[in-house]
């Protein structure tokens, strides 16, 4: 039995981190890459989601306006419902932003579905208030869009700290996303997008369940049961600060995971192989085995492999069972140097992996038990 545990969650651990992103990559190579050509600027509505973001709104619109397209085509809405503080007022101030306000705060997904129907473009690029974007982002994102087989793009997220510095625990894990999400592009589609940045033909637009946690998800998994594709922009880049503390970071990825989960049942039909074989495969190799399978595979690898070492001969079992406390340690060192705002790869990267799966399983938690609210207050950065 620990002999069948220990390889079954090792085999869960290395073909969702590294199997799979290497199958994505050979299959890939079969694959012809598509080449844009079309350079057709479209009419673009750009939403952005906004509730009590006082102190970032401004420089949010300005950040917009200020972007390397036409603002002739652009519309922009600023979605402020059930905000308490001068966000709806000081977007107001600017000229030609349509401001969306209510007393009532329903959460994003509303907001949203309520935005999508002001929106008089043809393409829909949602962003969040707290993320800056580059002068070329909306033109390198939208453009894809020419591609009739794409119905959605995903933009390129940046973590930064106070002093704009890759955060070395999340920053790397994204960069490894990013390479993920290109060799998914190839290959077929993007599963997931973050919401960020995300661009949407208006036409493929589904509005999104009002309990809905992760409306980024949804909108994109909709968009591939429509038949196209998510591609990913790596040049489309949105910034974003890093959570000032770990409990704010804590409680940020705890409503991620229980959103994730909530997710599998609201788009459940995309495992079905029969319907879409290929996004099946995508979907379960890339969310649902991270979001339900890999944090207990980590538990269960480290009891079978202590199990393993202490009843059988072979060394390699002391070995591995070595180097898995030795990872370990890494990550509660990385805690320390997190908790002092320090940073070094060696160390935060094990601790970001076990902080993001322990979140991960906790958030399994919390959705089962009690459930995660659509309202939630935001991480301060």
């Amino acid at each position: 039995m620990w002999f069948d545990l220990f390889y079954t969650a090792g085999g869960i651990i290395l073909y969702s981190y590294v199997g799979y992103p290497l199958l994505l990559a050979v299959l890939s190579v079969f694959k012809s890459r598509s080449k844009q050509t079309a350079t057709q600027l479209p009419l673009v509505t750009v939403i952005i989601a906004a509730y009590n973001e006082e102190a970032v709104i401004g420089k949010k619109i300005e950040n917009t306006l200020a972007a390397d397209y036409p603002l002739e085509k652009l519309q922009l809405i600023v979605a402020a419902q059930g905000s308490t503080d001068r966000t709806a007022a000081i977007a107001a101030a600017f000229p030609n932003v349509l401001v969306m306000q209510s007393a009532e705060r329903k959460g994003k997904a509303v907001a949203v579905n309520e935005a999508v129907a002001q929106a008089i473009h043809p393409v829909v690029v949602l962003t969040d208030a707290n993320t800056l974007l580059t002068p070329q982002t909306i033109q390198r994102l939208v453009l894809k869009l020419n591609d009739a087989a794409t119905g959605a793009v995903a933009g390129e997220k940046k973590v930064v700290d106070v002093n704009n510095a890759t955060v070395s625990g999340e920053g790397l894990y994204w960069r490894y996303e990013s390479w993920l999400k290109q060799q998914e592009t190839v290959f077929y589609t993007v599963v997931g997008a973050a919401g960020e940045l995300f661009a949407f033909k208006k036409e493929l637009f589904v509005p999104i369940p009002e309990h809905a946690v992760t409306d980024d998800f949804f909108l994109s998994l909709s968009v591939n049961m429509q038949g196209k594709k998510v591609a990913y922009a790596a040049d489309a880049i949105s910034t974003e600060a890093a959570s000032l503390s770990l409990k704010d970071e804590w409680n940020r990825k705890l409503r991620i995971a229980a959103g994730g989960i909530q997710s599998l049942f609201l788009v459940k039909e995309a495992l079905n192989p029969f319907r879409y074989p290929v996004l099946s495969f995508q979907f379960f190799s890339h969310r649902v085995l991270r979001w339900l399978f890999c944090g207990p595979a980590f538990l269960v690898l480290l009891l079978a492999n202590v199990m393993l070492a202490n009843t059988t001969s072979f060394a390699c079992y002391r070995v591995a069972l070595l180097l898995q406390i030795l990872f370990y340690v890494f990550a509660l060192i990385g805690y320390f140097f997190s908790v002092q705002k320090k940073s070094f790869f060696l160390f935060t990267v094990p601790f970001y992996i076990v902080f993001m799966h322990a979140a991960m399983m906790a958030g399994i938690v919390r959705y089962f038990t009690k459930g995660q609210s659509v309202l939630w207050e935001k991480a301060q950065r």
